[in-house]
């Protein structure tokens, strides 16, 4: 009988979350609109730009945090905190996101 592997960490290092500049980022990075999702250790993103072969907007992709900029983190937190927060809706009412 084998035994179960234990379930991934959730807690994600500073190294892994950091964006560090590299010396070939002009040959290697490609712009990103926004983090449109979150995982432990990757963000989802909306890539710039149109896809040659098909004319439309490139597929959103999941990838490492440490290859975000702080800014777009910063942008990704201001949206995820602004949903997080109950919204007043009328006369004692509340939206709350789910």
């Amino acid at each position: 009988m084998g035994m179960a592997s234990p379930a991934p960490s959730t807690h994600s290092t500073q190294s892994e979350t950091q964006f560090i500049p590299q010396s070939d980022d002009e040959e290697t990075l490609w712009t990103v609109i926004e983090i449109t999702a979150e995982r432990p250790k990757h963000y989802k993103v909306r890539w710039d730009g149109l896809d040659p072969d098909t004319g439309r907007p490139w597929v959103q992709s999941w990838v490492p945090k440490g290859d975000c900029t702080d800014d777009l983190r910063k942008v990704w937190k201001k949206k995820v905190k602004s949903k997080e927060a109950p919204k007043k809706v009328g006369k004692g009412a509340f939206v709350v996101w789910i």
